[in-house]
């Protein structure tokens, strides 16, 4: 029997980790199943926005693996890899993806399906090369596939209903880089009311409400939004 050609984009800023994460899907490929995957890498949002625009303008993308932790990108529409995978939605609403990322709190998974509702949900430390090929077959075949770690938030229904957006994380990119409050209006469409408000809520979520920005930044920072 033929097998299905899979097209996979692989996008981490560690090329160590995209290394194995390939040879845990040549383990699939040398399993002669009814998949065969070809596997293209990205590290910056650069690699994988040409990958999007160029590679898979004539071929279909299958399957994204996703860091939402990248390097800084001059486009300020793109400031995490949560930003590119909503627009790899957006443009692909076919194409499944698999978020792995080394943060397990909460609020950072609660935002993350909220925003990019993705097939697949894995925290760094429960990847293995034993369940890897199984959650990237569950992916293809019967989504979603969470890793323990999510999983177990879910079952504790810890996750909270607070979600930050993209104005919410704009604020806090334009914070960490040094601007002042009063000067954020030139550079997101809020009024200086709205702003405030905005960083008030931010505050309470990132359990700061007595902190300063430098206190905001780094919680916001711990917990991946940076």
């Amino acid at each position: 029997m033929e097998r299905k050609e899979i097209n996979v984009l692989m996008i981490d800023d560690h090329k160590m980790t995209l290394v194995g994460y390939s040879s845990a899907i040549e383990v699939l490929n040398e399993q002669a199943l009814i998949y065969a995957f070809k596997i293209y890498h990205a590290t910056t949002f650069e690699e994988a926005l040409y990958n999007l625009d160029e590679t898979f303008n004539y071929r279909p993308l299958h399957l994204v693996f996703l860091d939402i932790q990248l390097p800084k990108y001059s486009n300020k529409k793109f400031q995490t890899g949560e930003d590119l995978g909503i627009e790899i939605r957006r443009r692909f609403p076919n194409t499944k993806i698999i978020v792995i990322t080394t943060f397990d709190n909460n609020l950072l998974i609660q935002n993350l399906l909220e925003s990019i509702n993705p097939e697949g949900l894995m925290i760094k430390s429960d990847v293995t090369p034993s369940n890897f090929p199984q959650a990237v077959l569950d992916v293809l075949e019967d989504p979603p596939y969470y890793s323990k770690a999510v999983t177990k938030f879910l079952r504790k229904q810890q996750l909270t209903k607070l979600h930050l957006d993209r104005w919410d994380r704009l604020m806090l990119y334009y914070i960490s880089i040094g601007t002042f409050t009063k000067d954020l209006p030139t550079y997101i469409p809020l009024s200086m009311a709205g702003i405030e408000k905005r960083k008030k809520r931010l505050k309470e979520i990132f359990e700061v409400e007595d902190g300063n920005d430098v206190d905001l930044i780094m919680r916001a920072r711990e917990k991946g939004f940076i």
